[in-house]
């Protein structure tokens, strides 16, 4: 794991001003760059600081790492949640970044059709600068799901799954495209997500391999875990 980094913060707040820092040092435009983002509830903060601090998104693509397929109104839609809480809530700039949608509503009945345009718009926008992503209580980080291993490492940059306990189906980036990454940072808040951090520091007994772990042992880039207090304490 040496090319693992834990840095540890107060609380949510710092760590997700620290997760803005790390992404302004990276952008550079007017240059073509794409960085692949969360959706979920911990990156709120992070999509709110981030569209304080940088002016110009000439050249940036912000690529969802997995969305849901609902549409963008329905509260479960992470693109939904970047556009409401970050697009048109939080950008200072005159110019707002590309997003790469994975949505395209007129399609939500044939997903392998969305599959299809997605992984066709992203070969044009990779490599990737840089992934920021969350991770779950059960290790999952996009829509890499323990159960669906067999898709991890995908010859496609995204791939679909569905969960049996859902009506919809997911689009998530594929491990292959997350081990290829330069450098992935991994925002990690709330005690909910203990186990999983004790895990990956190997201080559990436990054998089981969660899906990030999968990651982890595999990639060529640098990975940097930004924690609250609370994840760390055990």
């Amino acid at each position: 794991m040496t090319n693992i980094k834990i840095l540890e913060f107060p609380d949510l707040h710092s760590l997700s001003i620290a997760a803005v820092e790390h992404f302004v040092g990276l952008h550079n435009p007017p240059n073509k760059q794409t960085f692949l983002v969360p959706g979920g509830q911990t990156p709120s903060l992070f999509y709110k600081q981030l569209g304080k601090k940088v002016d110009d998104w000439t050249g940036t693509t912000l690529m969802l790492s997995d969305e849901r397929l609902v549409p963008q109104r329905s509260a479960m839609s992470n693109v939904g949640m970047v556009k409401k809480k970050f697009i048109l809530k939080n950008i200072k700039a005159v110019k707002s970044p590309s997003i790469m949608e994975i949505v395209d509503e007129s399609k939500l009945i044939n997903p392998n059709l969305i599959l299809k345009a997605v992984n066709v718009a992203a070969e044009a926008l990779l490599p990737l600068t840089a992934a920021f992503l969350g991770i779950g209580e059960d290790g999952h980080t996009a829509s890499l799901f323990t159960g669906f291993e067999k898709y991890f490492f995908n010859s496609e940059s995204f791939f679909k799954v569905k969960k049996s306990n859902e009506l919809f189906s997911r689009i998530s980036v594929s491990a292959n495209i997350l081990i290829d990454t330069p450098l992935i940072f991994f925002l990690v808040s709330s005690s909910d997500k203990k186990n999983v951090m004790r895990k990956i520091l190997n201080k559990s007994e436990e054998k089981d391999i969660l899906p990030v772990q999968k990651i982890l042992n595999k990639s060529k880039g640098k990975i940097v875990f930004l924690c609250d207090k609370e994840t760390l304490d055990f």
